[in-house]
């Protein structure tokens, strides 16, 4: 998402380059990118691009745990929150602080879940305190999604609060972007309002925020390959 601030050089091509890697899968060159824009950051110090590295460390790391490959989302998890820890000091970034602080205090829980009973309640103060500095911020809800998306049943987490909040984040991202074209996090937020719908049983809504997202993107991987057609193995369509 842009603050309207000044653009760093490459901004645009970062952004595309990423959606494409995200909806087809192909990660392979994501960390040739995320050095190319740490080089630029030395010469370019402006908080749009710092942030642009965070999310796309965020990115990377949530794939490399879907993977499997723990011990390097480990590491990619250090040097996000070094630039995280860098972005706390520009006023206009808090809200994205908090939300990216508590995502990756939720993705260390995704490492070892033994974490989780001292890193889960810190990880919701950050997200809880992004959602309370500023409501409309995508980000903000989107990780409000995240954490009850994946908390246990058995400790409060719930599909349809979860749905709620990427519903929440999906709306946000449409009303100040009308131009989603390139923009991964939108995509991402949308796949997980899908499948938030199908755990919490509503496959209705489901399956229209499945086909709403194949209508903007029909070679979206994932959602193609693997979550829509399970959706409809499951639900017999």
């Amino acid at each position: 998402m842009s603050t309207g601030l000044k653009a760093y050089p490459g901004e645009g091509a970062y952004e595309k380059k990423f959606y494409e890697a995200y909806v087809t899968g192909e990660m392979k060159q994501w960390p040739d990118w995320i050095r190319q824009m740490e080089m630029s950051y030395n010469h370019h110090q402006g908080p749009q691009l710092l942030y642009d590295i965070i999310k796309a460390h965020y990115g990377y790391v949530a794939y490399l745990i879907g993977v499997e490959k723990e011990e390097t989302a480990a590491a990619y998890i250090e040097k996000g929150e070094e630039f995280l820890e860098k972005l706390k000091a520009h006023n206009s970034y808090q809200t994205e602080y908090e939300a990216m602080k508590g995502a990756f205090l939720a993705f260390k829980i995704g490492i070892k879940r033994s974490r989780a009973v001292f890193l889960g309640p810190r990880s919701m103060e950050h997200i809880n305190r992004a959602v309370e500095l500023d409501p409309s911020n995508p980000m903000a809800w989107m990780e409000k999604g995240n954490a009850e998306y994946h908390m246990p049943r058995i400790f409060g987490g719930s599909y349809e609060k979860a749905a709620q909040y990427f519903q929440k984040a999906v709306n946000l991202f449409e009303k100040q972007n009308n131009n989603n074209q390139h923009s991964w996090m939108y995509m991402n937020a949308l796949a997980w309002l899908a499948q938030s719908y199908d755990k919490a049983k509503n496959d209705e809504k489901a399956g229209e925020t499945y086909q709403k997202i194949l209508a903007l993107e029909p070679d979206f991987k994932w959602v193609k390959d693997e979550l829509y057609p399970e959706f409809k193995e499951n639900n017999r369509q």
